[in-house]
């Protein structure tokens, strides 16, 4: 596939997952939580991008573009305004602290993926990240009674290791080596601050494994 017309499908992918959660939102379907949430779950899916692109580079532009949209995305921003009023926390009063992180994550898998020539260790990190932490944060929120530390619950951690550990072994096989990385990972999530987990969760996943090898 032409790489030009690839980052524009890129492009087109990001723009319809926010639509949608901006719209769902805005229209009072969900709440903001709900729609950053949406948002933060399909956009890690644009990591697979990876697998059909054959200049990388082009992904990494698009990517840091997005990134950079993302962290102008405030108050007074034309258009961008919208996005940034729907799905910011309460404590992000200048810009979107953690949907920029998230981005800055992306990109650096998507580098990683070119001087590793390794697309692997991207996914698990990303889906690791779109899937675990905030399946992490439901349980947690929902179940958790034994409280941890960084507001983080027993019942949250569980289901950061073993949602790791799923991921991981569909794309490495289920191991020793594959249980000790998943309890690693919770570990880097429950010890992160919940402001920077959109960022150390994917690089200590990414390190991690590695360090394991093939």
């Amino acid at each position: 596939m032409n790489d030009l017309l690839l980052v524009l499908l890129l492009f087109a992918y990001v723009a319809v997952v926010l639509l949608i959660s901006l719209t769902l939102h805005y229209k009072k379907i969900i709440r903001g939580r709900t729609a950053r949430n949406l948002v933060h779950f399909f956009s890690g899916f644009s990591i697979l991008f990876l697998f059909i692109a054959e200049n990388k580079y082009y992904l990494l532009i698009a990517s840091a573009v997005i990134t950079l949209m993302l962290f102008l995305a405030r108050k007074k921003t034309p258009l961008l305004k919208y996005v940034y009023k729907a799905i910011k926390k309460k404590e992000e009063k200048n810009f979107l602290e953690g949907p920029v992180l998230y981005g800055v994550s992306i990109t650096l898998m998507v580098y990683y993926s070119i001087i590793a020539d390794n697309n692997i260790i991207p996914l698990i990190s990303i889906l690791v990240l779109t899937i675990s932490d905030p399946l992490a944060s439901i349980i947690g929120r929902k179940f958790g009674k034994n409280k941890l530390i960084n507001n983080r619950t027993l019942e949250g951690s569980t289901a950061m290791a073993v949602s790791s550990l799923a991921i991981i072994s569909l794309f490495q096989g289920f191991s020793i080596t594959a249980i000790i990385q998943a309890v690693l990972i919770a570990f880097a999530e429950l010890l992160s601050p919940s402001k920077w987990d959109d960022l150390t969760v994917p690089l200590f996943t990414a390190a991690l494994l590695t360090l394991a090898g093939p």
